[in-house]
């Protein structure tokens, strides 16, 4: 073999000039040059961590070995087979981009269970793209032309060449395979030094358990986020070994103890005040508190709403704590008091579950449970997960009229007309009825809403955002109007929240509005602050309550307020009636007690995060944090190993069965 290799290279300099040029990883090469350009444009997009050394090894290490086993095929063949990575992989690419400009994160496995429900995004999804996106797509078209002149120009070729090598007219097998194996090894070794070094560095503990994907893309890449989200979810739901008796008892312990602290509440003057009450709340869509008592050319933005939190109980330090589920994360938290999971949404992945949730509590204290939300009952598996949650009816788009066609869906106005008819036809006292509004919805075109000036801003995003806002401001009003006609508002409590922040994150266009550069923490409230108020009958109790709260809180009020305790139920908010503070605890590990607010790294380590003073808005020694971020941090892991292992049945047994031995 040595003298035919021998006699093969001394056919002269052919070897290297056409002998070169006819190996086969020339194409690799090229599409692994083109996608690391790509993915550097991409990371300065995401703006998150930067393209440091690391993160160029591992993207490169993912790319070869996304095309390693194109060395095996055939010239022609191979051309057609890289052409389709290159476009897969800036398909992917893309699809996370937009993506994260909208959620912040990137797309998972559960978010791809979700995928029937991006047609009902269209809208949004077009308004994200921008036209600099085209770069991740500018060479295909040379691609495509490579691949078609190959194809016109060579003969099929045959996958394997059993002979010695022939530099003029191919390569042979074995020298395929030899560069096949070398590439493949060189892609592992790519990930694998890059990944051990940091897992065993900074981001000591991140794989360990159910972290923010950010710092995961971080150490990862992309692609390699993507082959570790399937790697994780694959062993979730198919290889994995449940908790041990030790973990499980250690979320019992915290929710006893969170339980033993919520009775306190029981102490509190308000409760059950308010027993046999009805309760309304309205789960207002990407509605952010900055809008709230402010003017624009001379008008006020939300005139009814500022009416109505002057007679109600506010709360102006309250936060959405929602994860990639968005309004379906708010809606769990509320009514379910638990943390949404940092992947996908709890409707879609864990709706045959059992939970604790407003419905089920209420009904057990005579309580008849509505939810009204004018759309599609299977978006965000609604039917099923309110069917769990116990809900003696769901009123979607098929119960009401489309009398008022707007953005989405049907207008709010008429969404809380007929809301509040459907409540009189009924006729049952005393209800809990959530409500889920839409018109608010991005991309926030609201023609009807166009009579408010926006001057400077019209015709963009942020103007747009400002005349919804206005728009569900005029449906308040007529909710208000509404339940008065019925007889119903002297009888009724009234909760008002925003599900999540509104995805504008140019801070121009806020710095813009308020006349002033942002501070890193004002830009941090701005994305998490959203307005919570309770308007009690005969505008009692109002007022302002300057306490961090978040929608963890709302359900265990709820039930201090109509005088049903909590000690059945297994919750891990704490009612916003009584003086005990809580901290408000964010899907990232973030969290703010109302003195210090941390903005955690995502990985679990503190130190990693940074930590500012809420009355200077400085960043401040990391110490004031470590502690609470660290509480942060067992709060999510509890809740997620209560809501990923089904556990509250589990303890629902022990209870009875320790109730049954007293």
């Amino acid at each position: 073999m040595l003298s035919q290799l021998q006699t093969a290279v001394r056919r002269g300099g052919k070897l290297s000039l056409n002998g070169l040029r006819r190996l086969p990883v020339w194409g690799a090469a090229w599409l692994v040059a083109s996608m690391l350009y790509k993915l550097d444009w991409l990371d300065h997009q995401f703006n998150v961590g930067g393209m440091n050394e690391w993160k160029w090894l591992v993207n490169g290490g993912a790319t070869l070995i996304a095309v390693f086993w194109t060395l095996w095929l055939g010239r022609r063949s191979r051309a057609v087979a890289l052409t389709l990575v290159n476009l897969l992989m800036s398909v992917t690419a893309f699809a996370d981009l937009v993506y994260f400009r909208y959620f912040k994160d990137f797309i998972s496995v559960p978010v791809l269970l979700q995928a029937g429900q991006v047609s009902s995004l269209e809208d949004s999804i077009w308004s994200l793209i921008r036209p600099e996106d085209w770069i991740l797509f500018a060479d295909l078209p040379f691609a495509v032309a490579a691949t078609v002149w190959i194809l016109l120009r060579y003969r099929k070729s045959r996958l394997v060449r059993l002979r010695m090598p022939d530099f003029r007219t191919g390569s042979p097998w074995w020298l395929r395979t030899g560069l096949a194996a070398v590439l493949l090894a060189a892609g592992i070794l790519m990930i694998a030094i890059p990944v051990d070094q940091q897992k065993n560095g900074w981001a000591r503990g991140l794989f360990g358990g159910n972290w923010w994907n950010v710092p995961i893309y971080n150490v990862t890449g992309l692609f390699g986020f993507h082959g570790y989200d399937a790697y994780r979810y694959a062993k979730e739901h198919w290889f994995g070994g449940g908790l041990s008796d030790a973990e499980i008892a250690e979320a019992k312990a915290w929710l006893d103890h969170q339980q033993s602290v919520q009775q306190q509440a029981e102490k509190e003057p308000l409760f059950g005040k308010y027993k046999g009450k009805n309760v309304l709340i309205v789960q207002a869509e990407a509605f952010q508190t900055f809008v709230l008592n402010r003017s624009i050319n001379g008008q006020e933005i939300t005139p009814n709403l500022n009416k109505l939190i002057g007679q109600s109980l506010y709360f102006p330090n309250f936060y959405h704590q929602t994860g990639q589920g968005r309004t379906s994360d708010a809606d769990f938290l509320t009514n379910c008091s638990l943390h949404p999971m940092p992947t996908g949404s709890v409707f879609v992945r864990f709706a045959d579950h059992s939970f604790d949730c407003l419905p089920q509590m209420l009904k057990a204290d005579g309580y008849d449970s509505t939810v009204h939300h004018a759309y599609d009952g299977s978006f965000w598996n609604r039917n099923n997960m309110y069917h769990n949650m116990q809900y003696d009816k769901f009123y979607n788009i098929k119960d009401f009229t489309i009398d008022e066609p707007l953005g989405w869906s049907l207008g709010d106005k008429s969404f809380f007309r007929q809301t509040v008819q459907q409540l009189k036809d009924r006729g049952k006292e005393p209800f809990y009825a959530m409500t889920i509004t839409l018109s608010s919805h991005h991309p926030y075109h609201i023609p009807s809403a166009f009579e408010l000036d926006v001057g400077e801003f019209s015709g963009s995003v942020f103007g747009d955002y400002l005349q919804a806002a206005h728009y569900v401001d005029e449906a308040v009003g007529v909710l208000v109007d509404e339940l008065k006609k019925a007889g119903l508002w002297d009888d009724t409590i009234l909760m008002f929240y925003g599900d999540h922040d509104n995805s504008i994150t140019d801070w121009s266009v806020y710095e813009k509005f308020y006349g002033h550069a942002m501070s890193p923490l004002e830009k941090e409230l701005q994305l998490k602050k959203v307005p919570f108020f309770i308007h009690f009958p005969n505008d009692e109790n109002a007022g302002v309550n300057e306490k961090a709260a978040g929608q963890l809180d709302i359900a265990p009020t709820v039930l201090d307020l109509l005088g049903i305790s909590t000690k059945p139920y297994h919750l891990m908010g704490l009612s916003l009636m009584t003086d005990t503070p809580k901290p408000v605890v964010f899907r990232s590990g973030s969290y703010t007690d109302g003195n210090v607010y941390f903005v955690s790294a995502g990985d679990g380590t503190p130190e990693h995060g940074t930590c500012y003073s809420m009355k200077t808005g400085a960043q401040t020694d990391i110490a004031a944090c470590s502690a609470g971020a660290r509480a942060a941090h067992d709060e999510l892991v509890m809740s997620d190993r209560i809501v990923e292992y089904d556990l509250l049945p589990v303890f629902r047994q022990e209870e009875a069965a320790a109730a049954g031995a007293k």
